[in-house]
């Protein structure tokens, strides 16, 4: 059991499994970076947030951003906040842009399902566009990392 912001335990899998689920996922790759964001947004409950990057860019081993129990966003914006975390996903034009921020803690970890690892400042500012192209910028703790990368976006 996973407890929630507000104090009740919650187990995520059960709840996905339980309600029709909305999932935004941006899926990026170039030869020094790989990434995943992903918000999965229940019909009612908590939202799921993760986001896993890896490749020489970011040095050994993964970073990663994960709460399995983030507050639903408030109106239509895409926008949730918890503890260390602040990520919003915006339709620019539909099918043809959006764009993705991100300012919260992560873990520099071995394996991206570790839950313990060096606690670190993960920022980025990035742009989906058709046909599958990322750019943008990756924060790590001071670093800065150019991306310019293939990558796909979809909502299911």
């Amino acid at each position: 059991m996973v407890a929630g912001h507000d104090g009740t335990d919650v187990t995520f899998s059960a709840l996905v499994a339980a309600r029709a689920v909305v999932i935004h996922r941006l899926e990026l790759s170039s030869d020094a970076l790989s990434g995943e964001v992903e918000l999965v947004l229940p019909d009612e409950g908590p939202v799921r947030y993760s986001a896993v990057f890896s490749g020489s860019a970011v040095g050994a081993g993964f970073v990663v951003v994960r709460d399995d129990a983030v507050p639903r966003p408030r109106g239509r914006a895409l926008e949730v906040r918890a503890d260390g975390l602040w990520t919003e996903m915006t339709c620019e034009t539909r099918d043809e842009h959006w764009s993705f921020r991100l300012e919260a803690f992560g873990l520099r970890v071995d394996d991206p399902q570790e839950t313990i690892g060096e606690r670190i400042a993960v920022g980025y500012d990035l742009e989906w566009e058709t046909p599958d192209l990322v750019h943008g910028e990756l924060l790590l703790v001071r670093a800065t990392i150019l991306v310019d990368a293939r990558g796909t976006f979809t909502v299911t």
